[in-house]
């Protein structure tokens, strides 16, 4: 494992890391279907020292990610989208329920689980942060304002921009999340849905600060760690956002959690 301080990032003289990132359908024009991500997040984790694989749905009844592909990787990303389909954690979906690509829930959902089982740093954001819980057992809240959970909308008007600062976050001590982005930290805000019954195997690790709405998770020993946030969007102009995803990066590159609360 390359000596790397607790935020730190990737030892010059090692090999990039090779993170896998997902991927799935995107809307075209002209109504052919696409696949395709926000090419932040790519840019996010190579500033952080990390080359990228990009990890499209498989045909329906494969594996969703071939096992000579699983190998070769060093970590993995679920990047932000729309919604998890309801089904998938005992409910069936209503009106408030957008986007859902049955693709990708059926690449993401298997490949959390078996990113836990080969012991990948796991790096969840929003839509990602979303699925590990419901891969892992947990539910969500399928409209935080239709569900009663806060009267505080929680998507942005896209019109302010992806680095508008909507809310300030809770961050508990003793967590991962801790170590990298201390007590409080500014967020954007683009979700609409959260976290209702937590996983078992996770900890909540930060709470909007205006209604206690879930806005981290992560595993005991800091493999997985998600946020609700985006914070790709935010590396340019905040520091913790920069050290989330060199933290993320350095454990793929030792293949063990770096950053850990004490």
């Amino acid at each position: 494992m390359p000596d790397a301080p607790i935020v730190g990032g990737v030892n010059p003289s090692s090999p990039r890391p090779l993170v896998g990132l997902t991927i799935g359908g995107v809307a075209a024009p002209e109504g052919r279907p696409r696949l395709g991500v926000n090419r932040v997040y790519v840019e996010a984790l190579q500033a952080a020292g990390a080359d990228v694989v990009l990890l499209p749905p498989a045909p329906r009844g494969d594996a969703p990610v071939a096992t000579a592909l699983l190998d070769r990787l060093d970590g993995l990303l679920l990047p932000g989208g729309g919604d998890v389909d309801p089904a998938l954690y005992g409910e069936r979906p209503r009106p408030v329920v957008v986007g859902v690509d049955g693709d990708r829930d059926a690449l993401e959902l298997p490949l959390v689980r078996l990113a836990i089982e080969r012991r990948l740093p796991l790096l969840g954001i929003c839509r990602g942060h979303q699925v590990v819980n419901v891969a892992l057992g947990g539910s969500l809240y399928q409209d935080v304002l239709a569900d009663g959970l806060t009267d505080v909308p929680h998507a942005t008007d896209a019109a302010r921009g992806r680095t508008h600062v909507a809310h300030l976050v809770e961050v508990r001590p003793g967590t991962r999340l801790h170590a990298i982005a201390g007590d409080r930290v500014e967020v954007n805000s683009f979700h609409h849905q959260a976290v209702r019954r937590v996983a078992p195997g996770l900890r909540v690790t930060a709470v909007s600060a205006a209604d206690g709405v879930v806005e981290g998770l992560e595993s005991p020993d800091g493999l997985v760690l998600t946020v609700q946030c985006h914070p790709e969007e935010l590396t340019v102009t905040h520091e913790w956002a920069r050290q989330l995803f060199r933290s993320f990066v350095a454990s793929a590159a030792g293949r063990a959690p770096i950053a850990q609360g004490g």
